[in-house]
């Protein structure tokens, strides 16, 4: 049974990936609890932002990791395509 408000939203893209965010010299003096704030605050800015092409899920526990020596954060986060909005709706 097709729903007459279908807009496509299980069509479109998922996955997991691996994200990674270099980390600056402020990052790199937190602790683990301020990194995964900061963490969380950048994956709800890319969400909101209608330029960044996908809706990212936060990480689980466990997927989180923390690279000084490389001043990296790497998170394994499920994500999903946003729906293309320079289409023209009729």
């Amino acid at each position: 049974m097709k729903d007459d408000k279908d807009d496509g939203w299980d069509l479109r893209e998922e996955g997991e990936s691996l994200f990674e965010w270099p980390l600056d010299s402020t990052g790199m003096r937190m602790g683990a609890g301020q990194l995964l704030d900061s963490l969380l605050d950048t994956i709800t800015r890319l969400n909101r932002n209608r330029a960044w092409p996908l809706t990212i899920l936060p990480p689980r526990p466990g997927d989180v990791i923390v690279d000084r020596g490389r001043r990296t954060i790497s998170a394994i986060c499920l994500w999903k395509r946003k729906p293309d909005t320079t289409k023209e709706t009729k």
